[in-house]
């Protein structure tokens, strides 16, 4: 015992150095970026652009790097989309904190919102608050920032509304000026390892996804419970249990030994229940499926409560599961008529030094890509006509080196581009899109985020990440055999070149294999990674893309598929987008709404809707129609 102990110390020593040399590097570098913004570039504006060759990747520069006050035309040039071509400069703005919170009115700067937005609903939200004192060590440690678009019933304009999510932490940090609670991306309190040892619990930062449902708007942090607010003014009403069904504390147990183990955990403020930051709404039986989750941590393995709801909230439907194994809970998961799919990245855990504070408990995942990814099956806990469920869950290994980010779109049977299938492949086979990186690298989870060499130029914060340093983001097609467990993964038809991400469906064909379109944010067609510039729908079927590039100084969030009204087809459907431009009136940027048609997504907006101010890079959302 006093040999473990004198280990556990060495240990806890070599950590406190580590934090200690990372601190000094983190300064290091804060001063070399200082001092090379303190620099003035001095090269010859035409010189430079005699270098400039349209369907050139990048124009021959890392990305990122053209100065904006050098190379401004570079910029404007429509002949670099798809190459990415951007600056650091204007990205660099994404995660600057927001000016306040805002209610006014805006009116179309050309079209009118569609018949089927108007009197309707926009939420979103995304982390929006990056410090207090100091900056947060990471963009993911962000406040919530709650957004409401409300569009006037004649379409001409939308009433705007932002207000920070007033968790108890929040208010408790806000009165006091400065932070009081640990981040899950590795933001501390003032006072290091002696100040942040052994305090086991993070903030809830309900900055991921807002969804309205059975009358109340929820804000959503996978690591947290949900937050609701008001469906009008957004303003914080508190934590929704779900009914109980949510076990106050933080989210992972240490399996202490009974009898008393529990009521220690539960006196330290342990083993409570968080809860997905990605439920779907199955078109199939129109509920509202969900999960809950708890870490057992010695265990290595991640307790699961998948939920199903109708309008009302009635619970529909329950299933239990443990995912043996698991040190990390799934970002997201797919509903199709049998089964729930569940993608296991291989992640590890160090929690050491998030037990002694010197580091956040996201910033101890350790990348294990020489282990096989894993798809759960587990079998839906509610019947739907005519469908035979299965009894036993499957779990099958899939390909190393993969990281799955978000689902698309899940369902029974082979994919769509195989063409006609018998009633055997429709049986046996599940098919899956996800959003995910082109290679998962070793070390730590997330660790080239926060990296980056200095740019020629100034930028406001370091927290926005450095793309030359994080891997592509493509759409995935995975099919899986429930019967053999057998997978197979491939880019999906037509996405071989793309970088993508936030990828989704049409609302009615959510869960169903004649899904045949997918929409999501496009950054380029050159295989590399890089902010979203524009919009794309790919076709399940064929391969074909239509895209539309916003600019390259045009930042575009998340896309919300809105159907049209008694549409005869798939694509009669409504893409709505926010916006952020930059240009040399306003480096800075200023957000806006835009309408897309998804029959004609080349053909751009049919109406846009400027804001007053630049809302920060946000992350997911959902839209409401007029009640």
């Amino acid at each position: 015992r006093m040999s473990r102990a004198f280990d556990a110390c060495e240990r806890a020593r070599a950590i406190a150095t580590a934090s200690n040399a990372r601190c000094d590097r983190r300064a290091s570098h804060r001063a070399r970026v200082a001092s090379h913004r303190a620099a003035t570039t001095s090269r010859d504006a035409d010189k430079g652009a005699e270098k400039f060759v349209p369907g050139t990747l990048g124009w021959g520069r890392r990305r990122g790097s053209i100065d904006p006050r050098v190379d401004g035309d570079v910029l404007e040039d429509a002949r670099a989309h798809g190459y990415c071509v951007y600056t650091h400069a204007d990205w660099a703005h994404a995660y600057v904190s927001a000016d306040g919170e805002h209610a006014y009115e805006s009116a179309c700067a050309f079209g009118a919102a569609p018949e089927e937005l108007r009197g309707g609903t926009l939420y979103r939200i995304g982390p929006g608050l990056f410090e207090r004192e100091k900056e947060y060590a990471h963009m993911l440690d962000g406040d919530g920032l709650a957004l409401r678009f409300k569009f006037s019933s004649d379409g001409a304009s939308v009433a705007f509304t932002s207000r920070f999510v007033r968790t108890r932490e929040f208010a408790e940090e806000d009165a006091a000026g400065k932070v009081l609670y640990r981040g899950t991306f590795g933001t501390m309190r003032e006072g290091g390892m002696l100040n942040n040892a052994f305090d086991l619990h993070t903030k809830n930062l309900a900055n991921t996804n807002i969804v309205r449902w059975g009358g109340r708007v929820l804000a959503l942090y996978e690591a947290g419970q949900p937050v609701e607010v008001d469906a009008e003014t957004l303003a914080t009403k508190g934590v929704d249990d779900l009914g109980g069904r949510l076990e106050p504390g933080q989210y992972f147990t240490l399996g202490l030994p009974e009898p008393i183990g529990s009521t220690i955990e539960r006196s330290a403020g342990l083993g409570g229940r968080a809860f997905t930051a990605h439920p779907h709404i199955d078109s199939n039986t129109g509920y509202l499926v969900g999960w809950g989750w708890k870490s057992r941590i010695t265990a290595k393995a991640v307790e699961i409560s998948l939920w199903e709801w109708d309008e009302d909230w009635r619970e529909m439907g329950r299933r239990d599961y443990v995912m043996e194994g698991c040190e990390a809970a799934p970002h997201d998961f797919g509903v199709t008529e049998k089964w729930y799919v569940m993608i296991q990245n291989r992640l590890g855990i160090d929690p050491l030094p998030f037990l002694v504070g010197a580091k956040g408990a996201g910033e101890c995942l350790i990348s294990q890509p020489q282990e096989p990814l894993l798809v759960h099956l587990i079998p839906r806990s509610t019947q739907t006509p005519n469908v035979a469920k299965p009894v036993e869950p499957v779990i099958a290994e899939g390909p190393r080196e993969s990281f799955e980010i978000h689902v698309a779109l899940a369902h029974d049977g082979p994919p769509l581009s195989r063409g006609e299938t018998t009633s055997e492949d429709l049986e046996n086979w599940v098919t899956v899109y996800t959003a995910g990186w082109d290679k998962l690298s070793p070390g730590v989870f997330l660790g080239e985020w926060g990296s980056s060499d200095p740019w020629p130029f100034p930028v406001p914060t370091e927290l926005s990440p450095d793309f030359n340093n994080i891997p592509r983001t493509l759409l995935w097609m995975y099919e899986i055999n429930a019967v053999t467990g057998e997978v197979k993964r491939q880019p999906a038809p037509g996405c071989e070149d793309l970088c993508i991400d936030h990828p989704h469906v049409s609302p009615l064909f959510e869960g169903k294999r004649a899904c045949r379109y997918v929409y999501a944010s496009l950054s380029n067609e050159v295989r590399v990674s890089g902010p979203p510039l524009g919009y794309v729908r790919i076709d399940l079927k064929t391969g074909e893309l239509q895209k539309w590039y916003a600019s390259n100084r045009s930042f575009c969030e998340e896309p919300v598929i809105v159907p049209k009204a008694n549409g005869a087809n798939e694509d009669d459907a409504w893409l709505i987008g926010l916006i952020a431009d930059h240009s040399r009136e306003n480096p800075a940027g200023i957000s806006r709404v835009v309408v897309l048609d998804c029959a004609d997504i080349a053909a751009g907006p049919v109406c846009s809707i400027p804001l007053r101010n630049r809302i920060p890079h946000g992350l997911h959302g959902m839209f409401v129609g007029r009640e």
